[in-house]
């Protein structure tokens, strides 16, 4: 499923591009079984790990548990994300319960969460 960003987006709307953006990775974990199914990695407008809680609500049937959050400009962290889905293409996993953005999941793995980036300090 594709979101609306892409480098046209961007490219005519800078100020958006500019804005801060996090890239998070979560462990999705299924309210009813209580099971930890996958890893979801996805991106949010904001600063902090509050963002990702927000944008999580449109995960249905699903708490989270926070594993990594890098911040940067809305962009950057969509050419992340972008980047980390290509790479990690061959561990996708489909979560039990389908909501918005289903296919950004993956196998839960540390190799995943351990490939994450790291914030400049």
């Amino acid at each position: 499923m594709a979101g609306i960003y892409n480098h046209t987006y961007f490219s005519s709307r800078p100020e958006i591009a500019s804005s801060p953006g996090i890239l998070y990775c979560v462990i999705l974990v299924n309210k009813i079984t209580l099971e930890r199914e996958v890893l979801k990695i996805g991106i949010a407008m904001g600063k902090t790990w509050k963002d990702a809680i927000k944008r999580s609500f449109g995960f249905k049937g699903y708490d989270l548990k926070i594993q990594k959050i890098y911040s940067g400009s809305l962009q950057e962290v969509w050419e992340l994300e972008q980047s980390l889905h290509a790479q990690w293409k061959h561990k996708q996993k489909a979560p039990t319960i389908k909501f918005g953005g289903f296919s950004e999941c993956f196998e839960i793995d540390s190799e995943i969460i351990n490939s994450f980036p790291k914030n400049k300090s």
